[in-house]
C-alpha cells in the first residue's frame, strides 16, 4: 500500500511540475515531413513551416518536362512575414550572393544556362535563377535570370553569361526562387516551376541535380505552446537527453547574420516573441499569469563555446503593456542536469508572462560562441508546484470524475459558476496529454470515452479562466 501511495504522489508531482508552464516539460511536439531536392539542404520549407505557418513551398511535382519530377516554388506572405519559395546549394546565404560560401565542385568554363519552366508570377513580381562561380574562395562570375508572367505549359529559357567567365572556377553555387528576393519584394502566390536546368557549352556538375530527379526527406519538429525565434527553424532541437519524460529542449548557437556580416546567432524559443527589429520590437504572445512574487524553476545542461553564457528571460505585461522583466545568465558548464531558480518580485500588477530561453546572451555575437549548447527541461513556477496560485480563485468550486476505477466512460461533473469554457486534459504517467477536450458544460455531465487508454493511473485536469481542478483515476 505504501508503494502505491508513493507512486501516486510521485505521479502527481511530475504532472504538476511538467505542466505548470504550457508544455514546460517539452513532451508535446508537432512534426511534419517534407521532400527536398538532393544537394539543396538550404530550402524554403522550414521557413514556410516555422515563420509563415503555411504549406511547404518547395515541393516535388510529377508535372515534369522530362524524367519523373520537377520542382515547384511558391511565395507565401502573411500580414507580417514573407516566405519566398527557394532552393540554394550554398552553406551560408547571408547578405550579398557574392559573399555566399559552399556550393559544389565545378571546373568547367560554362557559357550560359538553359532549362524549362512554368510560372504564375504575380504582377510586379519576378522569379529567378542565379549562379555564382568561385575560384580559390573568391567570386569569378555572378549571373542571374528573371521570370515573369504566366506560362501554363513548359517554356524553354536560356541566357548567356555576360561578361563571360575570365578564369576557370573550382566551385559553383546555384539558386532558384519564386519572387524577387534580391530586392526584398514578393507577392503572395507567385509560382515558379523548373525542370531540366543545365549549364551550356560544358559538362554538368556531378552534384547539380538540375533535372530534379533526386529527392530526400526531412522531418522537422516544433514544440507546442512555444515560438521559434528567427523563423528558419535553426538553433533548436527536440532531444531525448531529458531530465524527465521523453524529450527536452536543446538550443544551439549557430552561424547567423548581422546586417550582412557573419555573426553568432543564439538558438531561441519562447512562450511569446518580439515582433519588429531591434529595441523597438513589440512583445507578442505570452500566457495569463498574475503572481507578483514567485520563482521560476528549471533543470538544465550547458556546454558553452568560449566564454559564452546562456540566458533565461521573463517579460511581464499588464493590460498589453510591458511592466518589467528579469533574467538569469548561466555561465558555468554543466554536463549533467542542474537545478536552477529565477526569483522575482514585480511590485506592481501583472497579467501576462513571457518566458524566453536562449543558448547565448543578447550581445554574444562573436563567431567564437558558435556551438554553445543549452538543454532545458521541466520549467515551472514554484507557486504552481506547491498548488498555490494567486491568479486562481475558487470559481470552479466542485469538479470531479467518476467512476474510479473506470472501464470505458469517464463522467465529468463541474459547477461552472458562469465560466464560459473549461478545458479537460487527461495526463498519463509521463505527464503527456493523452486526451484533450474543450467543454461547454453549464452544470451538466460530460461523458468522455476512455476505452482506448491503456490500463494504468491517470490525472484529469479541468482548467478555466478562473481555476484548475485535478483528480486521479485508474483505468482498468
Amino acid at each position: 500500500m505504501k508503494k502505491i501511495l508513493f507512486f501516486i504522489a510521485l505521479l502527481t508531482q511530475t504532472l504538476l511540475y511538467g505542466q505548470s508552464v504550457p508544455n514546460g516539460g517539452f513532451e508535446n511536439w508537432t512534426s511534419a515531413t517534407y521532400d527536398y531536392p538532393q544537394g539543396y539542404v538550404q530550402n524554403s520549407n522550414p521557413e514556410a513551416f516555422f515563420k509563415c505557418n503555411a504549406p511547404f513551398n518547395c515541393v516535388k511535382t510529377t508535372d515534369f518536362y522530362h524524367g519523373a519530377y520537377a520542382i515547384q516554388l511558391t511565395t507565401h506572405t502573411t500580414a507580417t512575414d514573407t516566405c519566398f519559395g527557394y532552393i540554394v546549394n550554398a552553406t551560408s546565404t547571408n547578405g550579398n550572393p557574392l559573399t555566399w560560401t559552399g556550393g559544389i565542385p565545378y571546373n568547367q568554363m560554362a557559357t550560359g544556362m538553359k532549362g524549362y519552366y512554368k510560372s504564375n508570377i504575380m504582377p510586379g513580381d519576378s522569379g529567378g535563377v542565379l549562379a555564382v562561380f568561385r575560384a580559390a574562395g573568391s567570386p569569378v562570375g555572378f549571373y542571374s535570370y528573371k521570370f515573369a508572367g504566366t506560362h501554363n505549359t513548359y517554356t524553354s529559357f536560356s541566357f548567356t553569361f555576360s561578361p563571360p567567365l575570365f578564369t576557370t572556377p573550382d566551385t559553383v553555387i546555384f539558386a532558384a526562387i519564386s519572387s524577387d528576393a534580391l530586392n526584398n519584394y514578393a507577392v503572395n502566390g507567385s509560382m515558379l516551376q523548373l525542370d531540366s536546368v543545365s549549364f551550356t557549352a560544358a559538362s554538368q556538375p556531378a552534384a547539380f541535380n538540375g533535372d530534379f530527379e533526386q529527392w530526400l526527406s526531412q522531418t522537422i519538429n516544433t514544440p507546442n505552446s512555444w515560438y521559434i525565434s528567427g523563423g528558419h527553424g535553426q538553433g533548436f532541437n527536440r532531444t531525448t537527453d531529458a531530465y524527465a519524460g521523453t524529450y527536452a529542449m536543446e538550443l544551439q548557437t549557430y552561424l547567423g547574420d548581422n546586417n550582412g556580416n557573419p555573426a553568432a546567432q543564439a538558438g531561441q524559443v519562447g512562450t511569446g516573441y518580439c515582433s519588429g527589429n531591434g529595441p523597438s520590437c513589440t512583445w507578442q504572445g505570452g500566457y495569463p499569469f498574475s503572481n507578483q512574487l514567485d520563482t521560476l524553476s528549471f533543470w538544465y545542461k550547458y556546454a558553452p563555446s568560449g566564454s559564452d553564457s546562456a540566458q533565461v528571460n521573463l517579460t511581464f505585461k499588464y493590460n498589453g503593456n510591458i511592466v518589467s522583466g528579469t533574467n538569469k545568465n548561466i555561465y558555468t558548464p554543466a554536463s549533467t542536469y542542474q537545478y536552477a531558480e529565477l526569483p522575482f518580485n514585480m511590485g506592481s500588477p501583472v497579467d501576462t508572462v513571457i518566458i524566453q530561453l536562449q543558448s547565448s546572451s543578447w550581445n554574444d555575437t562573436a563567431l567564437s560562441f558558435i556551438g554553445s549548447d543549452f538543454k532545458v527541461d521541466n520549467i515551472a513556477f514554484k507557486s504552481q508546484l506547491t498548488g498555490i496560485n494567486n491568479s486562481l480563485s475558487n470559481s470552479i468550486q466542485t469538479g470531479f470524475t467518476y467512476p474510479n476505477p473506470v472501464h470505458n466512460v469517464l463522467n465529468v461533473i463541474v459547477d461552472k459558476n458562469s465560466i464560459s469554457e473549461i478545458r479537460l486534459a487527461i495526463y498519463d504517467i509521463t505527464g503527456r496529454i493523452v486526451k484533450e477536450k474543450l467543454l461547454h458544460l453549464a452544470g451538466n455531465i460530460e461523458h468522455l470515452d476512455v476505452s482506448g487508454l491503456q490500463p494504468g493511473i491517470y490525472v484529469s485536469e479541468l482548467s478555466g479562466a478562473a481555476g484548475v481542478f485535478r483528480s486521479r483515476f485508474v483505468k482498468e
